[in-house]
């Protein structure tokens, strides 16, 4: 295998980004897996730990999969689930964009019909268009799945909601009957990340996989909402709270490898009195470009605070009031801080390459993977037009009002 990462195939890079995880594991156990608390995200120590180590696997599953099941799960499901999850027992991915739908999850696909001789759901792939499609830990590493897919009960539809679904025998870790999954293939960017697909066909999974925090479904089939189903987005929020964080220290990355290069580069002898060559960064032209994206870098991260300080207050009230009064403002911040901060990271990631000139071109500068991945941000979770007009929609909503 090589050495060098931006040389490795796909495939090398998450064993190369495993061994890491394993370092963590076996350097503090206790402090990176066992003691993750998922009810305050993002818990910072192991946030730290995937940022730094990039660790294929547990990202998504921690911040999506882990997030989304004590936020949804009843009590005595968390019970039962979340042990396993924290310490890294199951490996969980988050399920539910589809080939055919993404941001208009009222028209996913995917079924979850009750049989009520059995007790179970049975999870099916009716077409083409409703194989889950981009998952992130889809493909390769997770054993489960939280799957989105359409409640039915006789014929009566009760809308879209998440069950738990195994994909993998935790043994041997071969496929269960009726479940495929797979890499999606070659991406722009982030390749180290193992976006996925997967089809069901006929899957049944207990009655009890159901994701019951809110909601009900009992033995004879009735449906019944014990709370409000809005909580279904905060899984969504978490990740776009997340990803806020994400951008600032991307972009950093990228300012801080440029500014480093333009103080060591010198062109033209312009210094008074001297005959040695002016650093670049001298320049006005530069250092307009660089102070502009050095300004941006310390208002995202503090931004990120603000945002991350904002959801968790939400959290809070959610699961000790059941009251959802912050949840509109939040999902408006939320909505639109990812438009900006993605689209900045991805354009100044690529404005800071430029300021390198002919050096920021080579993929020993460390730029190219940088611009590969932020080249994802602006589309992943919510393409930034939706995010944008969902943004809008609150701010027209409270006009109407005032």
């Amino acid at each position: 295998m090589t050495h060098k990462f931006v040389e490795m195939t796909p495939s090398e890079q998450q064993e190369f980004l495993w061994r890491k995880n394993k370092f963590l594991h076996t350097l503090n156990r206790k402090r990176y897996f066992d003691d993750v608390k998922m009810s305050q995200p993002p818990y910072r120590p192991h946030w730290i730990a995937i940022y730094s180590a990039q660790m294929p696997g547990l990202g998504l599953h921690q911040q999506g999969f882990a997030t989304a099941i004590a936020g949804m799960a009843s009590e005595e499901q968390k019970a039962r689930w979340l042990p396993g999850i924290y310490r890294a027992e199951i490996l969980g991915c988050y399920a539910q964009t589809e080939l055919g739908h993404g941001s208009d999850v009222a028209s996913l696909e995917t079924t979850a019909t009750f049989d009520r001789e059995t007790d179970e759901f049975i999870i099916h792939s009716p077409t083409v268009s409703s194989s889950k499609f981009w998952p992130g830990e889809m493909g390769r590493f997770s054993s489960h799945a939280l799957v989105y897919a359409k409640l039915i009960i006789g014929k009566k539809f009760f809308g879209v909601h998440p069950f738990l679904v195994q994909l993998r025998d935790l043994e041997t870790y071969k496929h269960l009957k009726g479940v495929k999954t797979g890499d999606i293939g070659p991406k722009v960017g982030y390749f180290s990340k193992d976006n996925g697909w997967a089809r069901f066909e006929q899957v049944r999974i207990p009655r009890t996989n159901l994701m019951m925090g809110f909601i009900n479904v009992d033995r004879e089939g009735n449906f019944k909402k014990t709370g409000d189903l809005r909580v279904l987005y905060t899984a969504m929020m978490v990740m776009r709270t997340l990803i806020v964080q994400f951008c600032g220290y991307g972009l950093q990355k990228a300012v801080l490898i440029g500014i480093r290069y333009n103080v060591m580069r010198r062109q033209f002898q312009t210094i008074h009195g001297s005959t040695q060559e002016r650093p670049i960064l001298d320049y006005q032209t530069q250092r307009h470009i660089y102070s502009s994206l050095l300004a941006k870098v310390f208002v995202m991260h503090v931004n990120s605070t603000y945002t991350t300080n904002m959801f968790q207050g939400m959290m809070e009230e959610i699961w000790e009031t059941r009251q959802f009064g912050k949840m509109d403002s939040t999902h408006h911040i939320l909505s639109g801080f990812k438009v900006i901060y993605t689209d900045d990271y991805c354009d100044g990631a690529e404005e800071a390459r430029r300021a390198c000139g002919g050096a920021g071109y080579a993929a020993f500068s460390g730029f190219r993977a940088i611009n590969e991945n932020a080249s994802a941000y602006p589309t992943f979770e919510g393409d930034n037009t939706v995010m944008m007009a969902q943004a809008s929609r609150y701010l027209f909503k409270l006009l109407a009002k005032a």
